[in-house]
């Protein structure tokens, strides 16, 4: 029986030293600040290089756009080559193209290759929630199960990825759309920090403080009524911190988090440009989703 390569793309903002640990493969998104100068994530730059200069051109508002087919085709032709099967995870299709994009190179793939296998699957979720998912997928993988059972679980733990996070202000969300002008214009002179919740693959607010201390706090409370409203068990979740431009304040709210919630937690991943350009340089939160053996 053949086993299976597993691809995704680049949102789901695993570092390179996971992605090798993993044994998978990732498809990179494109970042471009102008209307021609389109660089590939990871490939042609660095994370903490993009929040650098998102942090020296305060001003400028960089746009991401998706994989093309022809990316996913070079990935699928990689794992063919390994005589292998070909399991593509994408961010969420109500947040990108890409999924459309994979599923495009599915067809071209299966047209020069009938006797390939590849399944393209809408992870619903993005960023770090996405990297979750991904994580459970390599261990489903290591610990035997088959394609067709790794589908049926991916289905059933996906819908549980949530993440909470906070930035500073709003101006990235209204200039990628993600918020109307006016609300913006207003939160700004307000000077309030927005608490953002990632849930069925969309951002929706979850609220506002005052301070981004506050807001921090905002999150831990709604983390913890999460789980009260559910009765879910923390053992049960596989949690990862996500943060932007500072480790540092990602290992500081994990240190809180462990405080408040008696565990602690040891995965954290760079928020990458796919959604950083929505949020700007300073994101940070939790993300989590259940264990597909939980």
């Amino acid at each position: 029986m053949k086993d299976f390569e597993i691809i995704s793309d680049g949102s789901c903002d695993l570092s390179d030293e996971a992605v090798s640990k993993l044994g998978i493969r990732v498809v990179p998104f494109y970042v471009a600040y102008d209307e021609e100068s389109y660089l590939k994530e990871k490939v042609d730059f660095q994370v903490q290089e993009f929040y650098q200069k998102l942090m020296d051109n305060p001003g400028v508002f960089p746009k991401t756009s998706m994989p093309t087919a022809e990316d996913y085709c070079q990935e699928f032709q990689k794992a063919f080559e390994l005589n292998k099967n070909i399991l593509c995870i994408t961010i969420s299709k109500k947040f990108s193209g890409s999924l459309n994009s994979a599923l495009m190179a599915r067809d071209m793939f299966l047209e020069e290759h009938p006797d390939a296998r590849v399944e393209v699957v809408d992870s619903t979720v993005n960023s770090c929630t996405q990297g979750l998912l991904v994580r459970e997928i390599a261990r489903m993988r290591e610990n035997g199960l088959t394609l067709d059972e790794v589908l049926s679980k991916i289905e059933e733990i996906k819908v549980t990825g949530r993440s909470y996070f906070t930035i500073n202000g709003l101006s990235y969300l209204q200039h990628g759309g993600r918020i109307g002008k006016l609300t913006a214009i207003v939160g700004n002179i307000l000077k309030v920090t927005p608490l953002i919740v990632q849930k069925d693959g969309e951002i929706q607010s979850g609220g506002i403080a005052l301070s981004r201390k506050r807001a921090i706090m905002k999150i831990f409370d709604k983390f913890k009524s999460t789980l009260h409203k559910h009765n879910l068990s923390l053992e049960d979740y596989l949690i990862v911190v996500g943060y932007g431009n500072s480790l540092e304040e990602g290992m500081e709210f994990a240190k809180k988090f462990e405080e408040i919630f008696g565990k602690k937690v040891e995965l954290f991943d760079q928020i990458g440009a796919t959604i950083a350009v929505h949020t700007g340089p300073y994101p940070i939160g939790i993300a989590f989703i259940r264990k597909y053996d939980a």
